[in-house]
């Protein structure tokens, strides 16, 4: 299997959507293996959720969702991509993280405000060696996250800012427009 699944196969509507590029890129970041147990914070679509198990087809994955219409997304990109591998936790996290199994990676898209609350209770849900990534487009986010990882006692941390431009068509010729940069950050409990 390959990564990097195209953006227009995923089903959208107007919910936020962790780019094709980007999803790759997390997703070296994660480390996962087969039987990998996920949690995604902030699920958005489902993107990254639909491709963590592809990969972990043998593991599961939590989807964090708060709006109800991402929660439909999610379930239904799932269906799309025959992936059966994949609870949506409904709400608001950290509150609706309490009870999951411990995790072998998280990943953090969205926070609904509640950022440090929630690298703090998924540090307690990560496993010894567990990794934590973390997608920012904020400036302020980046930086809340390199610090709370830092706090938190994450070994290893790091950050890259990901700027990425697609090519297209413009009349008769070709000409790239610019995605918005996203930071990923990334630490090893």
């Amino acid at each position: 299997m390959v990564p990097g699944i195209a953006d227009d196969k995923f089903l959208r509507d107007k919910t936020p959507m962790t780019k094709e590029e980007v999803r790759v890129l997390t997703l070296s970041k994660l480390r996962l293996a087969a039987e990998s147990c996920v949690l995604d914070v902030g699920a958005g679509t489902g993107s990254l959720s639909v491709e963590c198990a592809l990969f972990a087809y043998a593991g599961r994955v939590y989807a964090v969702e708060k709006e109800p219409l991402a929660r439909k997304l999610i379930k239904a990109n799932c269906q799309r991509f025959g992936v059966d591998n994949v609870e949506v936790v409904a709400g608001t996290a950290p509150a609706c993280l309490k009870g999951l199994p411990q995790m072998d990676c998280a990943v953090i898209g969205g926070s609904g405000g509640n950022f440090r609350e929630i690298v703090t209770y998924c540090r307690e849900l990560l496993k010894p060696g567990g990794r934590l990534v973390i997608n920012a487009v904020l400036l302020e986010t980046m930086y809340e996250g390199m610090k709370a990882l830092e706090k938190e006692g994450f070994a290893g941390v790091e950050m890259i800012m990901v700027s990425i431009a697609k090519s297209r068509e413009l009349g008769t010729k070709t000409a790239l427009q610019a995605m918005n940069p996203v930071f990923i950050i990334w630490g090893t409990r």
